[in-house]
């Protein structure tokens, strides 16, 4: 076990893509503070985000204009600009959404 210096300013739990962003985050609005982060694993992303399609979520199933809705767009948006600030390759490939019974077509004129 490591030893944590006890006066950092902020403990973040997790080096997951939440812990990761939350850490970025924070440290580009206040590079003063002292932030730990601490991962119970060898490696960053071991769980759930290192196991992910890749896909950037773009919020395409919820109500246009929701809440939900609005932070996927902003999410995007800012992975997208991070991927290019860092030169991180990625590709916008776009999404073909079908109908796959006639009861699913309102659900696929709504989107």
């Amino acid at each position: 076990m490591t030893h944590i210096d006890k006066s950092c300013d902020i403990l973040i739990v997790g080096g997951g893509i939440v812990g990761l962003a939350t850490a970025l985050r924070i440290l580009q609005s206040r590079p003063d503070l002292r932030l730990v982060l601490l991962e119970k694993e060898s490696t960053l992303a071991k769980h759930q985000t290192g196991n992910n399609s890749g896909v950037i979520h773009s919020g395409l199933y919820y109500r246009p204009g929701s809440l939900k809705a609005l932070n996927c767009i902003a999410g995007y948006r800012q992975l997208l600009t991070f991927c290019q600030d860092e030169e991180i390759p990625h590709e916008i490939c776009g999404k073909v959404v079908v109908a796959t019974s006639e009861k699913e077509l309102p659900q696929l004129e709504m989107l």
